[in-house]
């Protein structure tokens, strides 16, 4: 910031409180949210009856790869407000996604997810599918060195893959289907299959799968990384706790040819540091942003999103595809809501617009459509699209003349920490009682709220996200123990199916029948795929606007 043009955090604040007043306010409440940055989005086919079209982002910054220009240079220290400081640095041992957006500028696996959320080889030189998906065969780069300055050998990335099969709740799924690991020789392994596995290659693409040495690897076989050495573009050099946790450019880092792409291809690292900086509180973040105190922010406020956009040094941007948001409900034998009727009364009741509205702020902040998958991923499609968005009270009412409800209290946990979170369920809330359902909302910190969705028998409902960019198999609430508890053996049937698949065209067909299946069972009320906002300085250049964020092939201008 130019010293003429001092802001303070309270006149910031005052600014979006200013803007909110001039947005959709219900039960007198603000709608504010927590964000991140979109793809520019597919021209949106007719919508299906019930469902809107996807809202178009051209009026947003698209995502893209950068492409790092003859005018990039090293140097320079970047500073990264995060949300807060990561549990651990080391995304096999937790799965919180502030680990692996750091993690990833030290760690690599052997695939990235191109710019459409596709595997491609990123620590691999090769491989290939024999004996109809049950063997896979891949050949390591013979050029890759760890930080430390040892090659990279097929050693490193079984035992490294064998402590993802144990830590990693991902590399667990997938290592059932394993019937042998072994080493062809010293830069190729080879994966036996009990039965077809063409996805594998989608979880060896995520951050989970990383490939660190093999003595490292072995030293912490059931508990979290206390070293880090990895083969990415940027090395650990320290971590002070609520401070910083600071990486270094990797002079010695071999890029792959091709040109960036996704979050992969050819990753150039450009300054001298990176400092991710834990920031919890959310205006603060914005603050240090306009003050100049950090070059990045991220999940800053949508309701302040004309004010950030006022300001002549920052750029920001709204990222589409991220996470979509709905009520889960508990499908336990324990809840309520074990009745497949009870949950379609509530689903045919919802308007999702106004629970949209008052979760993310206005319609340039969230897009609706039925799918699990987001327009930009190959495995969106319209299956169950006549359940979603219904709004059709009279149906709602008859279904719970059919399900046999008595007025008995539905437990609702919310929590205002995540402000989507409480402004949801207050409108859910309030479309629901309309129809004669008594809900008994419980606010709670989130840590609480994640305890008590454990117990089967404390709950019914409750609201959280899931990425739209992630492989419908990967969903979490497809294991049955997690909150939730969805059990379908037509899911499970699915879920192998596409576990095994490769044809393109038979993946669609699958996705779409995993889709109709999710919603004729009623999971959960899904309502809208919320965008986040991510604000930085306008001498950052070669950003990409990508659902997870990454500092590779980005410098100082």
């Amino acid at each position: 910031m130019p010293k003429g043009h001092p802001i303070t955090r309270r006149q910031l604040l005052r600014r979006g409180a200013i803007l909110a007043g001039g947005s959709v306010v219900l039960t007198g409440l603000l709608a504010a949210c927590r964000g991140t940055t979109p793809e520019a989005s597919p021209t949106a086919a007719p919508a299906p009856a019930g469902q809107a079209t996807p809202t178009p982002m051209s009026v947003i910054t698209p995502a893209q790869s950068p492409t790092p220009a003859t005018t990039a240079k090293r140097g320079g220290t970047l500073r990264v407000a995060i949300i807060g400081e990561p549990p651990a640095l080391d995304p096999q041992f937790t799965t919180a996604t502030i680990t692996a957006n750091i993690t990833w500028h030290m760690f690599e696996a052997l695939f990235y997810r191109d710019k459409q959320f596709s595997p491609k080889p990123l620590l691999t030189e090769s491989y290939e599918f024999t004996e109809n998906n049950k063997v896979l065969t891949i050949k390591l780069r013979s050029n890759v060195k760890f930080h430390d300055g040892r090659p990279l050998t097929a050693d490193d990335a079984i035992a490294s893959l064998l402590r993802y099969s144990k830590l990693s709740g991902r590399g667990r799924n997938l290592f059932t289907r394993v019937a042998n690991l072994d080493k062809v020789d010293t830069h190729t392994i080879r994966f036996e299959f009990k039965e077809p596995t063409g996805i594998a290659l989608i979880y060896l693409a995520q951050v989970d799968s990383f490939i660190m040495p093999k003595d490292l690897a072995e030293a912490y076989p059931d508990k979290g990384l206390e070293q880090f050495i990895g083969t990415g573009p940027f090395k650990f050099k320290e971590r002070l706790p609520d401070r910083y946790i600071a990486l270094v450019r990797n002079e010695d880092y071999t890029p792959v040819d091709g040109g960036p792409d996704g979050y992969g291809g050819t990753k150039i690292p450009y300054f001298d540091e990176i400092r991710f900086i834990p920031v919890p509180e959310q205006a603060v973040r914005g603050d240090g942003l306009v003050t100049g105190e950090f070059d990045f922010a991220e999940q800053l406020s949508l309701d302040n999103y004309d004010a950030f956009k006022a300001e002549p040094n920052l750029a920001l941007q709204v990222t589409l595809p991220y996470y979509f948001y709905g009520a889960h409900f508990n499908k336990s034998k324990e809840s309520i809501m074990s009745n497949p009727k009870l949950r379609h009364a509530l689903l045919a009741a919802v308007d999702v617009e106004p629970v949209a509205r008052a979760g993310f702020s206005r319609p340039e902040f969230y897009r609706l459509y039925s799918s699990q998958s987001a327009p930009e991923t190959p495995w969106h499609t319209d299956g169950g699209a006549e359940y979603y968005n219904q709004r059709n009270p009279e149906k709602a009412k008859q279904l719970l003349a059919e399900a046999g409800y008595d007025g008995r209290p539905i437990r609702w946990l919310s929590t205002k920490e995540y402000s989507y979170n409480y402004n949801m369920a207050l409108v859910l809330k309030q479309q629901l009682e309309a129809i004669g359902v008594t809900i008994d909302l419980q606010v709670m910190d989130w840590a609480t709220l994640v305890k008590t969705r454990s117990q089967r028998d404390a709950w019914d409902i409750f609201i959280t996200g899931h990425e739209s960019y992630q492989h419908p198999v990967l969903q979490p609430y497809m294991n049955p123990t997690w909150p939730g508890f969805w059990e379908n053996a037509q899911r499970d049937q699915l879920v192998q199916q596409l576990m095994g698949e490769t044809d393109e065209t038979r993946i669609k067909e699958l996705a779409r029948e995993l889709d109709r299946v999710w919603w004729e069972d009623a999971v959960m009320i899904k309502v809208c795929e919320g965008a986040t906002l991510r604000g930085y300085t306008k001498k950052l250049q070669g950003y990409a606007n990508l659902p997870d964020w990454f500092f590779w092939n980005c410098w100082f201008a």
